[in-house]
C-alpha cells in the first residue's frame, strides 16, 4: 500500500476514464486530484502536494506534450507518467526525451499502471533523501547557527543536541527575536528525522482563525468555499519530520482541542471528509508569551500546555547575554558582504548597553542599516548604529521636532522596512496592532510587510533569527 499522502493528479480530458482510473487508484489507497487538460492540469500542480502526475497525450487546450514542457519551464521535478493509445508509442518515446518519468498504453492495464506509479514514487522519494542529505552536509549542524560563546548559549546548544536525537515535545520559550526557529531547526536538522521527513512551519499568530484549521488538517474539495481542490494540511506535510507551531499561544481555543487530539492519537481528519489518517509528525512548538498566565486566564489549555511542554527550552534575551554581541556582530557584518571591519570596545560598550527589545533580530537590522547607509565601512562607530525606531506616544518620539537628513541623501524603502519591522515586534507580531501604530490598515500593513520580506504568506518569518 502507498503511504497515505500519496497524491496523484489524473489528467485526461475523458470524463469517463477519469472516473474508472481515479476509482481503482482511490481503492488501492491513493488520494486522487483530476484534472481535465494540461493546462488546468498545470494549475493544480502548482498549488501543490501532487507526488505524481498521470498525463494524457492527446488532449484539447493543452494537450500532454505543452503541458511537459510549460512543466519543465517552471522547474517543476514531479514525476509525470504520460498515457497514450497502443498505436502511438512513438509519441510516449518523444514525451519521455521531455521530461516524462514512463508511459503506459491504452487501455491501461491496472497491474502496470501500478508498477509504473511505484517506481516513480520510489524515484522520487530517493531524490528526496538525497536533497535532504546533501543539505545536511552543506549545512554543518544547525545547532551550531545559534551564535554565542556565553554559558547559556554553550548550556542551549548541549541541551538542543541532546533533544534532537529525541521526539518528545519541545516547548521554546523566549522573547520576539531571540532565535526561537532557529531553535526548532536544529532539533529536526540534527536529528534522525531530517532524513526521513521535512520541517514545516507554521506561524499560529500570522493566519487568519479561519484558515488555520484548513492549513494544518488539510481539506477536501468543496469542503467549503473557495475549496476548489484538495489541500494536504502541515501535519501531513511534515509526516515523518517534523512541524514547528510558532506563537502556539495565539492558537484559537476551538482549535487547541483538536491539536490536543492529534498529539494524544496520532491521527487527522482534513476538513470535509471523514476518513482518519495517521500521522507520524513531531510537534515543536513556541511562543513569546507566558503560557501558564494563560491557562489561568482560560486563553490557553491547561492539558495542551502539558502537552507541549513535556521539555521546556528558554533561549535568553540579548540583554542577558551581551558577552555576545561581539560575534554576532562580525556574523552579521560578514552576512552582508562587509568584512575586514574594525569594531572599537567603545562601540561594544555602548552597545551593551542598550536593552535590545528586538533581541538577536533587532541587531541584525540595526547592523544591516549601518551597512546599507555607510558603502565602505572601514570601522564600526557607535554613530552608524541607530537604534531601531521605537514608536511613542504622540507629541513625541520619532517624529517630534525637525527631521534632519544627511546630505548624501537616505535610503528610504530601508527607513520604511525598519518601521515597519519595529511596530511587527513591539505589537507582539499581532497584525492589527501593528497596523494600528503605524496608523494604516490592517491590509496595507500586511502587503507592506510582505513587500519588504517581513513576512511571507500567512506570516511566516524569513529572517534568520525567528
Amino acid at each position: 500500500m502507498p503511504r497515505p499522502e500519496t497524491c496523484l493528479l489524473l489528467i485526461d480530458d475523458e470524463k469517463n476514464f477519469r472516473r474508472v482510473t481515479g476509482l481503482a487508484l482511490r481503492e488501492e489507497g491513493f488520494d486522487v486530484a483530476e484534472a481535465g487538460d494540461g493546462q488546468e492540469g498545470l494549475q493544480r500542480l502548482q498549488d501543490g502536494d501532487i507526488d505524481v502526475v498521470l498525463c494524457d497525450l492527446n488532449m484539447p487546450v493543452m494537450d500532454g506534450m505543452e503541458f511537459l514542457e510549460a512543466k519543465a519551464r517552471n522547474s517543476d521535478q514531479t514525476p509525470v507518467i504520460v498515457i497514450t493509445a497502443y498505436g502511438s508509442i512513438e509519441s510516449a518515446v518523444d514525451a519521455m526525451r521531455f521530461g516524462a518519468f514512463d508511459y503506459v498504453t491504452k487501455p491501461v492495464n491496472q497491474g502496470a499502471l501500478r508498477v509504473a506509479i511505484d517506481r516513480a514514487v520510489e524515484f522520487q522519494n530517493l531524490r528526496t533523501e538525497n536533497r535532504r542529505l546533501r543539505e545536511r552536509v552543506a549545512g554543518g549542524l544547525q545547532v551550531d547557527r545559534l551564535l554565542g560563546s556565553s554559558q547559556s548559549m554553550e548550556d542551549l546548544r548541549k541541551t538542543l543536541t541532546r533533544l534532537a536525537e529525541t521526539d518528545v515535545p519541545v516547548l521554546i520559550l523566549g522573547e520576539s527575536g531571540v532565535g526561537k526557529e532557529l531553535a526548532a531547526r536544529a532539533l529536526h536538522y540534527d536529528g534522525p528525522r531530517a532524513e526521513t521527513g521535512d520541517f514545516v512551519v507554521l506561524n499560529c499568530a500570522a493566519v487568519p482563525a479561519e484558515l488555520l484549521e484548513s492549513l494544518l488538517f488539510g481539506h477536501r474539495k468543496g469542503a467549503f468555499t473557495g475549496a476548489t481542490s484538495d489541500q494536504v494540511g502541515k501535519f501531513e506535510a511534515g509526516a515523518d519530520g517534523t512541524l514547528f507551531l510558532d506563537e502556539i499561544g495565539d492558537m484559537p481555543l476551538p482549535l487547541q482541542a483538536k491539536l490536543l487530539r492529534v498529539l494524544q492519537e496520532g491521527e487527522i481528519e482534513r476538513l470535509g471528509e471523514n476518513k482518519t489518517r495517521r500521522v507520524n509528525t513531531r510537534v515543536v512548538a513556541a511562543t513569546n508569551q507566558d503560557l501558564e498566565a494563560r491557562v489561568e486566564e482560560g486563553a490557553f489549555r491547561r492539558d495542551l500546555y502539558f502537552r507541549l511542554a513535556v521539555v521546556p527550552v528558554e533561549i535568553p534575551p540579548l540583554r542577558r547575554r551581551t558577552e555576545d554581541l561581539a560575534v554576532l556582530i562580525r556574523h552579521f557584518l560578514t552576512k552582508n558582504g562587509v568584512v575586514d571591519v574594525g569594531v572599537p570596545g567603545a562601540t561594544l560598550t555602548a552597545l551593551r548597553e542598550r536593552k535590545w527589545p528586538g533581541n538577536v533580530r533587532e541587531l541584525e537590522n540595526v547592523i544591516m542599516r549601518a551597512c546599507a547607509l555607510n558603502p565602505g565601512l572601514k570601522q564600526l562607530e557607535i554613530d552608524h548604529l541607530q537604534p531601531e525606531p521605537h514608536l511613542t506616544a504622540a507629541g513625541g518620539g520619532l517624529l517630534s521636532g525637525q527631521i534632519e537628513i544627511p546630505e548624501e541623501g537616505v535610503d528610504f524603502e530601508e527607513i520604511e522596512r525598519a518601521l515597519l519591522s519595529a511596530a511587527w515586534e513591539q505589537s507582539g507580531r499581532n497584525q492589527s496592532r501593528g497596523a494600528k501604530l503605524l496608523g494604516l490598515q490592517r491590509q496595507a500593513f500586511i502587503y507592506r510587510l510582505q513587500k519588504h520580506g517581513i513576512i511571507e504568506e500567512y506570516g511566516k518569518q524569513k529572517s534568520d533569527n525567528d
